[in-house]
């Protein structure tokens, strides 16, 4: 039996899923996630599930955005994805970082250093760093709530700079270059191919351990550097 996999992507605006057979990517389908609805999401699964000839029963792997992005449209397809897991008893998951499928999708291209850059708002960034290791791209470091002018500041050299962000925040500097805008948001086919990978090393979770990723809690104001991770959140603008 051939294995049948699913990508969700809510994080942006342009929301999408994909679907794969065994090592193929099958077909993908775009959609418009700004209106943060589960059962628009579920609609679009149900199709492209259809179109192929198959049912949710006959999925073995499920790859699911989790941030940071939008806080609704994260909060969207992790919703989705844990009620489809609970469905599927035999479905495996993988929790795949929104700022890695950034990052992959300017694999091809020379760079040393990476960051993925989204705006938090009040003036501050959520900033991933990546190196490559290897044929990995792989965090430097933990993301971090910082101003654009402090983290091009503390950053090493040569550095190229993608993400959302980049349309909200003014970041040039010597040694610093930026990605094409067309290439600045994560899809539902990088989150297939990221989630694929991290399939193949065991980075599975329990659907119940899988949880939206947010920059910034809005409950509490951060003032200067702060370390971003999952307790933490905001609506990033995307």
């Amino acid at each position: 039996m051939p294995l049948i996999s699913i990508a969700i992507e809510t994080s942006c605006a342009q929301g999408g899923a994909a679907l794969g057979r065994d090592g193929c990517l099958e077909r993908t389908i775009d959609f418009d996630a700004s209106s943060r609805h589960a059962t628009t999401l579920v609609g679009h699964l149900r199709a492209l599930l259809s179109d192929a000839g198959l049912r949710p029963g006959d999925l073995g792997e499920l790859y699911v955005s989790i941030g940071p992005g939008s806080f609704t449209g994260v909060r969207v397809g992790v919703t989705v994805a844990r009620t489809l897991a609970q469905a599927v008893p035999s479905l495996r998951c993988v929790a795949v970082p929104t700022t890695l499928v950034v990052a992959h999708r300017v694999a091809a291209m020379e760079w040393r250093h990476l960051a993925v850059v989204l705006d938090a708002r009040q003036g501050e960034i959520h900033a991933s760093l990546f190196i490559r290791q290897g044929q990995d791209i792989v965090p430097a470091a933990q993301s971090v709530l910082i101003t654009p002018q402090e983290f091009l500041a503390s950053s090493p050299r040569p550095l190229l700079l993608t993400g959302e962000g980049l349309g909200y925040h003014s970041m040039i500097g010597d040694g610093v270059a930026m990605v094409d805008p067309s290439l600045r948001l994560p899809t539902a086919e990088g989150v297939w191919r990221v989630g694929r990978n991290l399939a193949g090393t065991g980075q599975f979770s329990d659907y119940h351990h899988i949880l939206p990723v947010y920059a910034r809690n809005p409950h509490v104001t951060c003032h200067g550097k702060t370390t971003a991770d999952g307790g933490r959140e905001t609506e990033t603008r995307v």
